[in-house]
């Protein structure tokens, strides 16, 4: 090996891809996160996805300020459709997104790069800090307090860590080797894309190496998805967890009790997130539709699991459901939601 080839092994290039729609308030902190890493060998893709704003002439500004930017400005597609645009144009060693609303710490890439080198482990997944609206609160995660042990993780390992719901599906968690992403893409149209992306990352990854160290700042915004809960993330959620039944039954049936009792768990959520944005379905009975065929699904789900090897809190979430309570578990989601900032 030349001692070319040694410095670019040990300091391969890592694509940065960041999906950009009507976020001009917070871009610029977003990006400077990123320029400022204490790993300067970085391919930086932003990529305007029809933005409305200024984001489009924020971005080519950003490019000409340094050469490490790549300006990309695309028709509005949605979230999945502006990170595959990302995705199929980066050309690192390794691939990173950030959401073009959060910012990350400086150490984030040097950090998850050398672990992943040092561990051989095609993916690194770490934790993350919450922040309110401003910026100005920031605060490790409710999720960070149940993240993994620190350690290395076959693909089994950490799928079991996956539907014991000690991580959640963020694609920002996931800073991996670009090859881990061959034949993976987010599925277009629809919401909770990274559900229905993470579980495949996990399988297709050599090992998973979980680090519990909070290196990136999500930010916590009103009347977003995750706030508003539009009956299509309900949907969405149903559809993606259907696909991953199947999943886990067909490559990983030793861990069907652990993904049955996870199914159960987010069935359970769609329903109560219906309930939440009820008034947001186009006409009553198309809500009582969803909730009747998910609530269907979902004793399907526990019939194959068996009640005795349910959870206790698969038990306390699905109970009032079939007393038909959903009201009682919106009031206590909503409160939940609210202690989170």
């Amino acid at each position: 090996m030349t001692t070319q080839q040694e410095h670019q092994h040990s300091n391969p290039l890592v694509s940065v891809i960041v999906p950009i729609y009507g976020v001009e308030a917070f871009l610029d902190q977003c990006v400077e996160s990123i320029v400022n890493q204490t790993y300067a060998n970085l391919e930086i893709l932003l990529v305007d996805d029809g933005s409305k704003d200024n984001c489009h002439a924020m971005v080519d500004e950003w490019a000409r300020r340094d050469s490490r930017i790549i300006a990309l400005h695309k028709p509005n597609g949605g979230l999945s459709d502006a990170r595959n645009y990302g995705l199929e144009r980066a050309s690192g060693e390794y691939v990173y997104f950030v959401d073009s609303d959060d910012w990350i710490e400086p150490q984030l890439v040097q950090t998850a790069l050398r672990t992943s080198q040092d561990t051989d482990s095609d993916m690194v997944v770490i934790a993350y800090n919450s922040a309110n609206e401003d910026g100005s609160h920031v605060f490790p995660s409710k999720d960070s307090e149940k993240f993994p042990a620190e350690g290395r993780r076959s693909s089994a390992e950490a799928l079991t860590e996956l539907w014991n719901d000690k991580i959640q599906n963020f694609s920002w968690s996931i800073f991996a080797k670009r090859s881990v992403y061959d034949g993976i893409r987010f599925p277009l149209n629809q919401l909770m894309e990274d559900m229905g992306t993470t579980y495949k990352l996990y399988d297709a990854a050599n090992a998973v190496y979980f680090l519990p160290v909070c290196l990136y700042n999500y930010r916590v915004r009103s009347n977003s998805i995750l706030d508003r809960k539009p009956p299509a993330m309900s949907a969405d959620t149903v559809k993606d967890i259907k696909a991953i039944d199947i999943f886990a039954q067909q490559r990983y049936p030793e861990l069907l009790e652990k993904e049955l009792n996870w199914s159960v768990r987010y069935l359970s959520a769609a329903i109560i997130w219906a309930s939440e944005s009820k008034q947001q379905f186009d006409r009553p009975s198309s809500y009582r539709a969803f909730v009747r065929s998910t609530r269907k699904y979902m004793t399907s789900r526990i019939k194959k699991l068996g009640v005795r090897r349910m959870t206790l809190t698969n038990m306390l979430k699905v109970t009032p459901i079939y007393l038909h309570c959903q009201p009682a578990l919106t009031a206590v989601s909503k409160l939940r939601d609210h202690r989170r900032i």
